[in-house]
């Protein structure tokens, strides 16, 4: 199957063979391509190398911008210059009935500044101090004939949600909460939604950080397994939507500006532009 082509002689086919490689390797070494692929002689031409009529361009647009310069620079030198020595004449004659404006002018101002002086001196009708008293003496009154402490001031409750830190309700103060902590903790146990629970690195130990919020106050709690202790912090509203603006409602930042200092979980001011809190509550349980 597999003959070989038979010839007369071995030796002499072999050196025919080996002619005509070196032949057939001569040629391929000595080709040449037929496309010329050198760098043409065109590209060290000035004219494509520079870019003559953006340079013609910017040119121009610098004598314009020098022109405009040294005229607004006449105009101001001409302002600042003192002025000459004859006046002006009058464009117009004097008002025929200035002196009855002058003296209507003065009448007005005259009568204004009477009744400045009767508001000033009037004295109030309603004594606040008076309204204090009375305040605190029916206070006193319901504290001794109530059964049951007193909860004052009652909220409704409103949703779990930030309000839109670029809304302008956002920036006005919200009133004072309840004084009642048992009346607080059960509205923001019902009203409370988490935004971040994660496992971070606070010092040298690892904790299991929650932030939930009632859309004002911020409730940070921060769990360690090893240790079985559980630290807590809350944010007040103020400070919740300050940070909320600096970081752009990244709480995952927030929870990397977590510190322990002793047994409490703080928010450490060097990690940002925030200030501490001065009526932050900051707890530690066991």
């Amino acid at each position: 199957m597999y003959r070989s082509i038979p010839v007369a002689n071995k030796a002499c086919a072999d050196r025919v063979r080996s002619q005509n490689d070196k032949l057939h390797r001569d040629r391929i070494q000595k080709m040449r391509p037929q496309v010329d692929t050198t760098e043409p002689s065109t590209v060290t031409m000035d004219h494509l190398r520079n870019n003559l009529k953006r340079e013609q361009q910017l040119e121009d647009r610098y004598h314009a911008i020098d022109r405009e310069n040294r005229i607004l620079l006449q105009k101001m030198s001409e302002i600042m210059k003192p002025a000459g020595g004859t006046p002006r004449g009058r464009s117009a004659p004097h008002s025929l009935n200035r002196d009855s404006r002058k003296t209507t002018l003065n009448k007005i101002t005259n009568e204004n500044q009477a009744i400045l002086r009767r508001i000033q001196q009037a004295q109030p009708v309603y004594n606040h101090v008076l309204w204090e008293d009375s305040y605190r003496k029916s206070y006193t009154y319901l504290k001794n004939t109530a059964e049951y402490p007193l909860v004052l001031k009652r909220q409704a409750p409103r949703p779990a949600s930030l309000t839109p830190v670029g809304s302008a309700s956002a920036l006005k103060e919200d009133s004072p909460t309840s004084p009642s902590g048992d009346h607080g903790a059960s509205k923001g146990s019902e009203d409370l939604k988490y935004v971040f629970k994660e496992g971070k690195k606070i010092g040298k130990d690892y904790f299991l950080v929650e932030m939930a919020t009632d859309g004002r106050t911020l409730a940070i709690s921060a769990y360690e397994g090893d240790g079985q202790r559980t630290l807590e912090y809350v944010m007040n509203e103020r400070e919740h939507r300050k940070l909320y603006r600096e970081l752009n409602g990244d709480y995952s930042r927030i929870a990397d500006k977590l510190r322990i200092q002793g047994d409490k979980l703080i928010i450490d001011p060097r990690d940002g532009p925030m200030d501490l809190p001065r009526d932050h509550q900051m707890a530690s349980t066991a």
